[in-house]
């Protein structure tokens, strides 16, 4: 009797890359990688992203590229524009109030449902997190400072267990980081780790109230750290720099 062909596992259906990546996991893996160079400042609000060069970056096709930029433009970090490709968006003085406003909606009602349902030792877990970005603070690293501030409201997110609020919530901060970018104010520090430790104390206590105020503080705060006008990149040189007398 003839015997039966085995087929190896790699033969069936999944075509690899020259780096070994099966095709949904390299999307995912370049769109990681851009999301988080835009989040973390260091490709600016308004940048060219053009397909050939960073196809050239990733060793991937302009397809490929263009369907992680398609997803990006979905999150609203990037925007496309026909005949003119692909650029790190930059988010209007109105939309960032409007962001703003949906925080503060959304995040305190997440905190109280935290308070509600999340353990000890998961609220324990985000105070760890919360002396992690103290210490970054403390070293002047400020590309994982951004990290650290940024994953702390994103854990808040996943302990009150609705997926719902945590894709927007996650869609929300990576566009504030783009208004952050855009609009801070010189030498400001517009997430704080302590305004995240009192948020933090209130939750151990349980104190929903408690901890709803403090977030209501705390992106207020945020807010008031960025200079939210549409003309703070107009200036009078001449009016500047003229010599007096």
């Amino acid at each position: 009797m003839r015997k039966a062909t085995k087929l190896k596992p790699s033969k069936i259906g999944v075509k690899t890359n020259p780096r070994g990546k099966r095709p949904g996991l390299r999307d995912k893996s370049i769109h990681l990688e851009l999301s988080r160079a835009i989040v973390d400042h260091r490709i600016p609000p308004g940048t060219a992203l053009q397909e050939d060069a960073l196809s050239t970056a990733f060793g991937v096709s302009r397809t490929v590229i263009r369907k992680v930029l398609q997803k990006l433009s979905h999150e609203r970090l990037v925007d496309l524009a026909p005949n003119k490709g692909a650029t790190v968006a930059r988010p209007s003085a109105e939309e960032a109030k409007e962001v703003f406003d949906a925080r503060r909606l959304i995040e305190k009602i997440l905190v109280e449902r935290v308070v509600a349902t999340a353990d000890d030792g998961s609220i324990d877990e985000l105070g760890k997190l919360v002396a992690a970005e103290k210490s970054a603070f403390d070293t002047g690293d400020k590309t994982l400072r951004l990290n650290l501030s940024g994953n702390f409201h994103r854990q808040l997110a996943r302990l009150a267990g609705n997926s719902v609020l945590d894709d927007f919530l996650n869609e929300l901060i990576s566009r504030t980081s783009l208004i952050i970018a855009l609009y801070e104010s010189p030498g400001a520090v517009p997430c704080s780790h302590s305004e995240h430790m009192e948020i933090v104390g209130a939750l151990k206590r349980r104190d929903a109230k408690k901890a709803a105020q403090f977030m209501d503080h705390h992106l207020q705060h945020i807010e008031a750290q960025i200079e939210l006008s549409e003309d703070y990149a107009r200036v009078d040189f001449k009016n500047m720099f003229s010599k007096s007398g």
